[in-house]
C-alpha cells in the first residue's frame, strides 16, 4: 500500500464507530508481543486539558533527556500528529509498515475487527516499543475505564477537569462520568487530579481509597500563584505545601493552561521521586519550549485571529472568559468599546451545540456559521437558529475559506476573529489562515 492508500484504509474503519472495552485491544497487543509493556507511561484522562497537559509533560521529559513518545487525538491536519517521538511525527513509511503488520495479525483471527481508535492505539504502542522510547505520554480517547489505552500500567495517572460529555457512553451525570474517567486509576497507583468539583473529588477519592492509590489534588497538595497572562505567554509560580518554584513561563495562552502546566510539573516531580533524573531546569526548559496548536492559538495579529478547538460547553466557557480578557487586555480605554469580536464557528452533530453557543454567542459582535467538511458536521441552520437567540448579526458561509475572508472584511486591526467549535473546523482553517496572512 502507498501512504494515501493506508490513510484511506484507516479512515474507512471509522465506520465501525466507538466500541468501549479492552478485549480486542488486549488480544491484538498480545499478538504483537505486548508492546505497551516495553516502556514507562503517563496516562491522562479528563474532559478538557488532556492534550495540553500531555504535550507539556512530554516536553519536560524530553528536556530531561528521555526519549519520549506522545499519543494524542484528534489531529488537526495530518494523521501523523497523533503519534510523535521527541516532537517528531511518525514517518509515513512507519504508518504503512505498522498498518500492514497489524492487519496481518488480524488476518489470523476469525471475524475480529478493530475500531479506528483501537487500531491507532495498537500502532502507537508498537511504534513506541520498536523505537525504544523511555516514556510514552498517552491521552485517553474517551472515558477511561474501557478506553483502549487503559491496558497501560503507568508511573502516574492524571485526571484533568471533568464535565458532562459523551453521555450516551459515559453516563448522564458528573459522578457517573467521573467514575468512568477514574477507571484509569490502578491498584497502588499514583494519581493527580486537577478538578475542584466536589462530586468529582468524592468519586476519585473513593476510587483511590478502594485501590490503595496515592492521590494528589490541585489546591490541596499543590497549586499555582501570581498568574500573569499576556498576549504571547503566561507566567506563574508553582507551589508545593512546603516549597515554591518561581518564574515559570509557557508559550500557551489562557489561565486554564497554567492549571495544565501545574499538573505537568507535579507529574514530573512524582516521576523524579520514582528515581528518574529530572531537575528544575528541565521543567522550566520543557515548559518554555512546548508546542500545542489549536488551543487559544494566535495565528495572525492584524487583525488578531485565534484558533481554539472548544467542542463542549466547559471548553466554550473557558474560551469565552479568555476572549473577553484578550479583547480588552492591551487596548486603550477610549477605543475598547469599539473593538469587535467576530466568531467563526462550526460544530459536530454529536456535540452539545446549544451549550457551546450559549457561552460564545453572547460575547460576539458578529457570528459566521460554517460547516466542517465531514459527515459528522452539524447543519449550519441549526447553529444559526440557536445563535439568533443571542445575537441578530448571524450569517451562514459553509466554506471555511470564504467564512474567514468575510470575517476579515468586517474587521479593523484592533478587532479579533475567533475560529472555534471543533478541531475539524480549526484544522480546515489553519491552511487558509496561513495563505491569507
Amino acid at each position: 500500500m502507498t501512504y494515501d492508500d493506508t490513510i484511506r484504509f484507516l479512515y474507512s474503519i471509522e465506520k465501525f464507530g466507538i466500541r468501549l472495552g479492552l478485549e480486542n485491544i488486549s488480544l491484538i497487543l498480545n499478538l504483537l508481543q505486548n508492546p505497551h509493556n516495553q516502556f514507562k507511561s503517563i496516562h491522562i484522562a479528563g474532559t478538557n486539558g488532556k492534550g495540553s497537559t500531555a504535550a507539556m509533560t512530554a516536553s519536560i521529559l524530553q528536556s530531561a533527556g528521555y526519549k519520549t513518545g506522545l499519543y494524542t487525538s484528534p489531529h488537526l491536519q495530518d494523521f501523523r500528529e497523533r503519534i510523535r517521538i521527541n516532537g517528531f511525527m511518525i514517518a509515513e513509511e512507519d504508518v504503512i509498515d505498522l498498518t500492514e503488520r497489524i492487519n496481518y495479525e488480524l488476518g489470523t483471527q476469525n471475524s475480529m475487527q478493530l475500531t479506528f481508535f483501537e487500531f491507532t492505539t495498537a500502532m502507537a504502542f508498537m511504534y513506541f516499543a520498536i523505537e525504544k522510547v523511555d516514556f510514552a505520554v498517552v491521552e485517553v480517547g474517551m472515558g477511561g475505564r474501557l478506553d483502549a489505552t487503559n491496558v497501560l500500567n503507568p508511573v502516574v495517572s492524571i485526571i484533568t477537569e471533568i464535565d458532562i460529555e459523551h453521555t450516551e457512553h459515559l453516563g448522564e451525570d458528573i459522578k457517573s462520568i467521573a467514575k468512568e474517567k477514574g477507571g484509569i486509576i490502578k491498584e497502588k497507583g499514583t494519581v493527580i487530579l486537577s478538578s475542584r468539583k466536589p462530586d468529582v473529588i468524592e468519586i476519585i477519592e473513593s476510587i483511590c481509597k478502594d485501590k490503595n492509590a496515592k492521590l494528589y489534588r490541585i489546591g490541596r497538595d499543590f497549586g499555582m500563584r501570581n498568574e500573569e497572562c499576556g498576549i504571547r505567554s503566561s507566567k506563574f509560580e508553582f507551589h508545593n505545601p512546603k516549597s515554591a518554584i518561581h518564574n515559570f513561563e509557557i508559550p500557551l495562552l489562557g489561565k486554564y493552561q497554567i492549571i495544565n502546566a501545574s499538573i505537568a510539573i507535579k507529574a514530573s516531580l512524582i516521576i523524579k521521586e520514582s528515581g528518574f533524573k529530572i531537575d528544575e531546569s528541565n521543567i522550566r526548559d520543557g515548559l518554555k519550549k512546548v508546542q500545542w496548536n489549536g488551543r487559544l492559538e494566535i495565528v495572525s495579529k492584524n487583525p488578531v485571529i485565534i484558533l481554539d478547538g472548544a467542542h463542549n460547553p466547559a471548553a466554550a466557557k473557558a474560551l469565552s472568559e479568555e476572549l473577553k480578557e484578550l479583547k480588552y487586555r492591551s487596548q486603550k480605554p477610549e477605543v475598547r468599546s469599539q473593538n469587535k469580536l467576530i466568531l467563526v464557528i462550526g460544530i459536530l452533530k454529536d456535540k452539545d451545540y446549544k451549550g457551546i453557543i450559549s457561552f460564545l454567542a453572547p460575547i460576539a459582535d458578529y457570528i459566521i456559521i460554517t460547516k466542517p467538511k465531514t459527515d459528522r458536521g452539524r447543519i449550519a441552520e441549526d447553529l444559526k437558529t440557536e445563535s439568533l437567540k443571542y445575537k441578530k448579526d448571524v450569517e451562514i458561509i459553509e466554506d471555511i475559506s470564504e467564512a474567514i475572508s468575510k470575517a476579515k472584511s468586517y474587521t479593523k486591526s484592533d478587532d479579533i476573529i475567533c475560529i472555534t467549535g471543533s478541531f475539524f473546523t480549526i484544522g480546515e482553517a489553519i491552511k487558509w489562515v496561513s495563505k491569507m496572512a
